[in-house]
């Protein structure tokens, strides 16, 4: 378990490992120099049970804590648990089982996707695909990507999953300090390289992601880019592999997805930064025509083809139909800042949006190429 900050969330995590139903197992805890309580915590659960080893560490990002809780690890499979997500008692079993059975590299499961707030104004825990479709389409028993490249469109979740130790200790996640998302091109080597892949048609893990959290899914700021910059790095792994051309399709289409959903939220002044990264994923793709977009609708066909075009603005357009009943509405529409959601004024003039609102602003629609 990799553990940066999450003091208020790390004990529930923890005493879902130990109260586990497989109960020969050892919970490596790795502090990556917490600047909170963290440290002091993970020491005592290591002097109250004996399964329990309290690793110490200089801050060196997520990538190098999973290294080196991997790396430590002396039991036959290994999972990987966030500080402020917990699991169900019956998964590492489960997946165990799954595992022995099949003699898999990798088994995955499915997450519920928990937000507190949500919780207690709905009282329900959202299930969570793994993927961008049902997590019940996967194969029953063992495949590679060549089989069903759909994997490739799961979401990453390198913590839905157990790893045979023999096969992932030769995995490197990425340790590029103060990046973020390197389970993307983590996830791409661990597909590229499994012989023998299986999935537990099962939700098992609680994905935590809600407001002062500090998850990095949720995140606005400029580390929101990484997200693209690692599907490159994710895709140049597994062109590596030579396993590219089998799921071409699923991995650009899951790269586009999840930067996208960045890309939308992230702060005004990214905007543009975070388009040429955009521009750098998806132009391999602008002269391919033996790829068929075959995942994307038509809304996602317009944007990437103006990323492709290297169009900022025509990206980012946002037009509404101009009806009898609407055209009141498109020709002329003012919003001035308001608390929590607005950062600052937008203008829409015949359906076209301009202004410095969170997703469309000026810095990044004034561009101009010459």
């Amino acid at each position: 378990m990799p553990i940066y900050g999450g003091e208020k969330y790390l004990s529930k995590c923890v005493d879902s490992i130990l109260d586990q139903t497989l109960a020969n197992i050892e919970v490596i805890l790795v502090d990556d120099g917490s600047p909170d309580k963290c440290p002091e915590i993970i020491d005592k659960y290591a002097e109250s049970d004996s399964r329990v080893v309290a690793l110490h560490k200089e801050n060196g990002g997520y990538g190098s804590a999973v290294n080196m809780g991997i790396a430590h690890a002396r039991g036959e499979y290994i999972g990987i648990v966030e500080g402020d997500d917990w699991i169900e008692p019956t998964m590492y079993k489960k997946l165990y089982t799954n595992a022995v059975k099949n003699d898999s590299d990798v088994v995955k499961c499915g997450f519920y996707k928990y937000n507190s707030l949500a919780q207690k104004a709905k009282n329900i825990n959202r299930k969570w695909h793994v993927s961008y479709m049902n997590l019940f389409d996967a194969p029953s028993g063992t495949f590679t990507i060549a089989d069903w490249p759909k994997i490739m469109m799961w979401h990453a979740s390198v913590w839905a999953a157990l790893y045979k130790a023999d096969f992932v200790k030769n995995i490197k996640m990425p340790e590029t300090k103060s990046a973020a998302y390197q389970d993307f091109p983590f996830t791409c080597e661990v597909m590229a390289r499994a012989a023998r892949i299986s999935v537990v048609k099962e939700y098992l893990v609680h994905y935590r992601m809600e407001q002062g959290q500090g998850n990095s899914a949720v995140c606005r700021n400029k580390r929101g880019i990484m997200m693209a910059t690692q599907s490159i790095a994710g895709i140049d792994i597994l062109c590596k592999y030579n396993v590219l051309d089998l799921c071409k399709e699923e991995i650009y289409y899951h790269a586009y997805i999840a930067s996208r959903g960045f890309f939308d939220r992230i702060m005004w002044q990214y905007k543009s930064e975070f388009f040429d990264e955009l521009y750098r994923l998806l132009e391999p793709l602008r002269k391919d025509k033996k790829f068929k977009w075959q995942y994307f609708n038509s809304a996602d066909r317009y944007f990437c083809n103006h990323v492709i075009m290297n169009d900022l603005i025509g990206a980012v357009r946002v037009w509404y139909p101009l009806t009898i009943a609407s055209l009141r509405k498109v020709l002329i529409s003012v919003r001035m800042p308001q608390k929590d959601y607005f950062s600052g004024w937008r203008i829409q003039l015949l359906g076209i949006q301009i202004g410095s609102h969170l997703d469309y602003s000026v810095p990044a629609l004034i561009r101009i190429k010459m």
